[in-house]
């Protein structure tokens, strides 16, 4: 009987989906490297310099479909799944299906970084 009762502890994640909560990971901020160690505060501070700035336009690129049709169904399928309107680009000879927008890398990247916690494979792509 106490035995049952020490095993139960605090509740997890899967509690939490039997009881109709949604479940959220937490990132770690750890996961991005913002600073490099070995070359010190130059790095530091060409970083700061960079985010002022646009670096560009960056979108997530979901999936690579030879067939218009499929492009379509999975389109549809990847926007209920992740909430972005997804273009569909044709580059010969695959339909790219590729969705969101960020003027910043990083943003794109934890972004991509979010979506794979939900089994959503995504990759950076820039777009100019």
């Amino acid at each position: 009987m106490m035995a049952g009762l020490a095993w139960a502890g605090e509740p997890t994640d899967l509690d939490s989906l039997f009881r109709g909560n949604e479940y959220k990971p937490v990132l770690n901020a750890s996961l991005r490297d913002t600073t490099n160690v070995s070359q010190g505060a130059a790095v530091g501070k060409a970083a700061a310099k960079s985010n002022n700035k646009s670096e560009g336009y960056y979108m997530l690129q979901f999936e690579a479909v030879a067939d218009f049709d499929a492009a379509q169904r999975r389109r549809a399928q990847i926007s209920a799944s992740t909430g972005f309107a997804i273009q569909v680009v044709f580059d010969a000879p695959f339909y790219k299906l590729r969705g969101g927008g960020w003027t910043n890398k990083k943003a794109a990247d934890d972004k991509a970084r979010e979506l794979s916690a939900y089994n959503i494979n995504a990759f950076v792509v820039k777009i100019r």
